[in-house]
C-alpha cells in the first residue's frame, strides 16, 4: 500500500478566509492571559503565580516574534507582539504584588 502525498491548491477565497481568521486568531489568543492578569492586579496578589514561567513565555515569545519579522508573518507578530503587553502585565504585577 502506497501513500501520495500532494499539495493543496488553496484558491483565493480559502487563502483569504483563512487569513481573516488567522488576524481574528492573532489578537483572540493572547487576550485568553488577561485572567490571570487580572487576578493578581484585583486580589493584588501573585500567590501560586511563577515568576520563571513568564518570563520563560517572554522569552520564548522573542524567538517566536523574530521569526515573524523575517519571514514577514503578520498575524504571527500582531499575536506575539499582544502577548509580550499582556505578558508583561502578569510579570508587573507578580513583581509589584511578590
Amino acid at each position: 500500500m502506497s501513500f501520495h502525498f500532494h499539495k493543496h491548491h488553496f484558491n483565493k477565497k480559502e487563502k483569504t478566509s483563512i487569513d481573516r481568521a488567522m488576524m481574528v486568531v492573532a489578537v483572540i489568543h493572547p487576550l485568553t492571559a488577561l485572567p490571570q492578569a487580572l487576578q493578581i492586579f484585583v486580589n493584588q496578589s501573585a500567590e501560586n503565580v511563577s515568576l520563571i514561567t513568564w518570563l520563560s513565555f517572554m522569552a520564548i515569545g522573542f524567538i517566536f516574534t523574530l521569526y515573524a519579522l523575517v519571514h514577514r508573518l503578520k498575524p504571527m507578530l500582531l499575536n506575539q507582539i499582544i502577548w509580550f503587553i499582556v505578558d508583561s502585565l502578569v510579570v508587573f504585577g507578580i513583581l509589584l504584588y511578590q
